[in-house]
């Protein structure tokens, strides 16, 4: 892992920002970014253990002010982001997450997500579907309703299955994301599939990756490959592998014969997937971070309080991302813990 490297808005000379014109976003490694996740807010009212350490609540004493938030999708958007997707923390408990999708689909995202770990969904899909929301991304680590609350800190699984329910019948598309831990959940994906299949949610099993603290004892504890299910599944299921689109993000996606449902598997220690990468993450703090698995980032707070008009932000952003953003998250180099609070980031 490279040293920290937080560039801030007060270290460019103004001059070094002139607007390069309209093309896309572009790395030194060719890869092209059209996937913006903005954490709205670090506040989370669970505290999954692969996540976030006991006694750590979150905090939006420095979040973005609205009005920040939209500048930004602007420009990221004239960069050539197509798709966005709201995160957290909990993005539900941001009081501004509709407008931030109005907005979003007001500058002509193609498609707009929303993460969350479902929990006040049931009270709320109906407006995020007013809003404009494409789909969303539920957690779901467990059926067991003892394990669940263990596993989440104190999660009620009826409340987010009711908010599965709700999800669909106003949004696009449902799916599941499903982390594996060896020591909670392993037995459970036969129930987990056999659910995704019974309601037409696709479902995605995601391994844990070394983030923080918390994050770097899961994997230590916990860790399992995607391998192992996906090796599983092919003896129940008839799966037929599914062409990568950019829009599916880094799954490695299958069609399960005789159902609707998609099986993703999200691989980041065992099948990495960084020379396809087509994402950047935007904190709820105004951060902008390159990589899950580096702690280089671009202060965008301070670039706007600095006073950057958009084409400045626009430049600066394509200089900055053009020259720091890593080849690869080297989760696997035998490095520490990437220094990084998971609920700060989204994922």
């Amino acid at each position: 892992m490279r040293a920290a490297a937080i560039v801030r808005a007060g270290d460019i000379d103004a001059v070094d920002c002139k607007p390069t014109g309209g093309e896309p976003l572009i790395d030194r490694f060719g890869r092209r970014f059209s996937y913006l996740r903005v954490s709205v807010t670090e506040r989370c009212h669970l505290r999954c253990g692969y996540c976030t350490l006991a006694g750590d609540k979150g905090r939006d004493t420095e979040t973005l002010q609205p009005t920040q938030f939209d500048r930004l999708l602007t420009v990221f958007r004239g960069l050539g982001a197509r798709h966005v997707r709201f995160t957290g923390g909990e993005p539900l408990l941001s009081a501004g997450l509709n407008g931030r999708i109005a907005q979003a689909r007001a500058l002509g995202y193609a498609r707009v997500s929303l993460t969350t770990n479902g929990h006040l969904l049931a009270r709320k899909a109906a407006g995020l579907a007013a809003a404009g929301l494409h789909d969303v991304n539920v957690s779901l680590d467990s059926l067991d309703p003892a394990r669940f609350t263990h596993m989440t800190g104190g999660g009620d699984l009826r409340r987010v299955l009711a908010g599965l329910d709700a999800a669909r019948q106003v949004l696009a598309r449902v799916k599941l994301n499903v982390v594996l831990l060896r020591d909670h959940n392993l037995s459970e994906w036969p129930d987990l599939v056999a659910f995704a299949i019974t309601h037409g949610y696709d479902i995605r099993f995601i391994e844990t990756m070394p983030l923080g603290e918390a994050g770097a004892a899961a994997v230590a504890r916990s860790y399992i490959g995607t391998a192992t299910i996906q090796a599983q599944l092919a003896q129940r299921y008839q799966l037929r592998p599914l062409a990568s689109a950019p829009a599916s993000g880094p799954a490695r996606r299958f069609a399960v014969a005789g159902s609707g449902i998609e099986i993703g598997f999200i691989s980041p220690l065992s099948q990495e997937f960084c020379a396809s990468c087509n994402r950047l993450r935007l904190t709820a703090r105004g951060r902008l971070v390159y990589c899950l698995g580096h702690t280089e980032g671009l202060d965008l707070r301070a670039a706007l309080d600095q006073g950057l008009d958009d084409e400045s932000l626009t430049a600066l952003i394509r200089r900055q991302v053009t020259r720091d953003k890593p080849k690869g998250h080297e989760f696997g180099s035998g490095t520490h813990a990437v220094p990084v609070r998971m609920m700060a980031i989204g994922g």
